[in-house]
């Protein structure tokens, strides 16, 4: 069974709308802005790998929840940055892990089986992992309350949706910082 990404997207927005949304290159940001365009959706292009520390760097300059939304492939090029997630204990940061199995924007190719949720934990990350709508909801619900970070893996099926968010790289951050300072 796998979860739907965009169910489970429109869940962040629903549970936290004030929230600054980072999401990975690619799908995430895809899913993103087709769920809609915000302020404060951190759109990260040509950033796999990054999308992790870049909300740990947000969420260390803002009391506002921060959002990381990471595909499977991106998390595996900074696994360790878990580690870093679990030190700089911004309690008002979570990481999304959507584990769909492959490289969805760079052409499909498998990615590692790797249990993120372990990993993360082996790092003193918090973790969980779900596989349904539902459960990602109450995880998602649970983790913004926690007095800490955390990481969810969520498994969902691959997914090529239509919707680009804005490619003017400046003002994606000028826009999510200006909407932190208004």
């Amino acid at each position: 069974m796998a979860a739907d990404q965009f169910a489970c997207t429109a869940a962040v927005i629903e549970e936290t709308p004030d929230a600054v949304v980072v999401s990975n290159l690619g799908v995430a940001s895809y899913v993103l802005a087709e769920v809609g365009d915000r302020e404060r959706n951190f759109y990260l292009w040509g950033s796999m790998g990054s999308t992790t520390a870049t909300g740990v760097g947000v969420a260390h300059g803002t009391d506002e929840q921060v959002t990381v939304l990471a595909g499977d492939g991106s998390l595996t090029m900074s696994l360790g940055v878990c580690s870093t997630v679990a030190t700089a204990d911004q309690s008002n940061l979570t990481v999304v892990c959507f584990d769909n199995g492959i490289y969805g924007t760079t052409g499909g190719q498998p990615t590692p089986s790797i249990d993120f949720a372990a990993a993360a934990e082996a790092q003193g990350l918090p973790a969980e992992r779900v596989d349904s709508d539902d459960e990602f909801a109450a995880a998602y619900a649970d983790a913004v309350d926690r007095d800490g970070p955390s990481l969810i893996e969520c498994t969902v099926e691959p997914t090529d949706p239509e919707a680009r968010p804005t490619f003017d790289f400046p003002h994606i951050p000028r826009r999510v910082r200006d909407s932190l300072t208004e």
